[in-house]
């Protein structure tokens, strides 16, 4: 993934073996919902911790969720900011629930690197 034209860096987080399970999960979508998400990524490299809802909300913990509307979906991309503009795409998933279920921030945040 690359920097915005803000300096925001995105990246997928990576597995000890080199799973990237972010990155799996977006090419496993059709190609419209991959665009929607892809766009929603521009626009995250774009605004970073600017970006609000109905796009972006705070999970808490240092955790942010990424908001895609789809018909396939909705779409969600957990991450978090690290130093230097930086951000950390954790885990994706589709929201089938109310609420986010607590395996998919359990997850996330088992991912979230220290500090």
């Amino acid at each position: 993934m690359a920097a915005g034209p803000q300096g925001w860096q995105v990246d997928d987080w990576r597995g000890a073996q080199g799973a990237r399970p972010v990155k799996k999960f977006i090419d496993g979508l059709s190609k419209p919902a991959k665009a929607k998400v892809g766009a929603a990524l521009t626009m995250l490299e774009e605004y970073g911790n600017r970006l609000q809802l109905p796009h972006s909300r705070a999970l808490g913990g240092g955790l942010h969720e990424l908001r895609i509307a789809h018909p396939e979906g909705p779409f969600r991309v957990i991450y978090c900011y690290r130093p230097g503009q930086r951000i950390v795409l954790l885990h994706a998933f589709v929201k089938r629930t109310e609420t986010i279920r607590q395996a998919d921030l359990d997850l996330a945040r088992a991912r979230k690197p220290a500090g």
